[in-house]
């Protein structure tokens, strides 16, 4: 068989999400050795070693694209984990939807050749080989937004990373002073990334004193906004925005982090939790239904009733229990080789 693996995204382009993909693939050859393996990326991203280069092309979303190859003999299959509609609808694709936030609920800020390429992207995964979610919130809304058939989804968590080895001289190189906590995931209201800072101000009122990074970048306006409250609230020295980094930089701080916060309402960081839970670094999320599957050894807040985040942040400096996972790899990846067993 011919995996096709998509992880098609646009600059800047998330090294995670590439990480995650690979590391999927090397599961996937460690049980099939004899599956050939392609990529279908942007010509500005980088194909991971693990498998052919496809260079796809922007084209508008009404585009017939189509995968020429001399491999018209085999049998093909595409793994979406990407955020795009499916490449080839003549492949049958298994598409992912990590960032629910993002693929499910359309923005009302963005142009309107934007808002139809979300009405498209919808509609063809409305016709997807299957579709595979995280958890069964997501499950759920899913179900009731794009209005599928509950049999054509699938509930699978995010395998675990194979780690890196992380260098702890990129702190130095990065002017960060250890012990701190990461925040990784969106900026959009759904995060509530400013509840977060008055809690953060609260835990240093308290005396905490760990550092907190925000991590990914977020967007200009965002960006003078989240800086202007941290200048207001006398944190410039205690709160720093890291932006994009390499995949290697990435796997240090996560090495090395004390803790892992995330207390929006929705989460739409994707399979950055699972990066976490993968280095078992402590976490403080909310009570939100879409992390229920990481409540368990992790502290815990409502998302609307964060006056205590403070003391809860002080708790999470003496936290060192990390928790096992339930599901292992092996089991994750048999659920996968039962639904593309099922579409050849």
């Amino acid at each position: 068989m011919h995996l096709l693996i998509d992880i098609r995204s646009t600059s800047p382009t998330d090294p995670v999400i590439t990480r995650y993909a690979s590391n999927w693939v090397n599961l996937w050859q460690s049980r099939h050795p004899g599956d050939l393996v392609s990529y279908i990326h942007f010509s500005h991203q980088k194909c991971p070693e693990n498998g052919k280069s496809i260079i796809a092309k922007h084209s508008w979303y009404w585009k017939w694209k189509s995968l020429k190859s001399p491999w018209s003999h085999e049998i093909f299959r595409c793994v979406n984990f990407s955020g795009y509609a499916p490449y080839d609808k003549n492949i049958v694709t298994i598409n992912h939807i990590f960032d629910h936030t993002n693929t499910l609920y359309p923005s009302t800020e963005k142009s309107w050749i934007q808002e139809i390429v979300k009405k498209y992207t919808k509609k063809q995964l409305k016709k997807s080989g299957k579709i595979i979610v995280p958890s069964l919130v997501i499950w759920q809304e899913t179900v009731d937004i794009i209005e599928i058939r509950e049999d054509n989804i699938e509930i699978l968590p995010y395998i675990s990373f194979s780690l890196l080895t992380g260098d702890r001289r990129i702190l130095h190189q990065l002017s960060i002073s250890w012990p701190y906590w990461i925040y990784d995931g969106s900026y959009g209201s759904e995060a509530n990334i400013y509840g977060l800072l008055g809690g953060y101000k609260a835990y240093r009122d308290l005396g905490g004193t760990h550092t907190l990074l925000l991590m990914w970048q977020p967007v200009d306006m965002e960006l003078r906004r989240i800086s202007d409250m941290v200048q207001k609230m006398n944190l410039t020295w205690s709160v720093r925005i890291i932006g994009i980094l390499e995949e290697e930089h990435i796997e240090s701080l996560y090495m090395h982090s004390s803790g892992w916060l995330y207390i929006g309402a929705y989460y739409g960081g994707g399979p950055r939790i699972g990066l976490a839970r993968s280095h078992k670094i402590p976490m403080l999320i909310s009570d939100s239904p879409s992390l229920s599957d990481y409540h368990t050894g992790s502290i815990t807040i409502h998302p609307n009733h964060l006056s205590w985040l403070g003391q809860s942040l002080r708790d999470l400096e003496h936290k060192t229990k990390k928790e096992k996972r339930n599901v292992s790899n092996d089991d994750i990846m048999k659920a996968y080789e039962k639904i593309i067993a099922e579409k050849r």
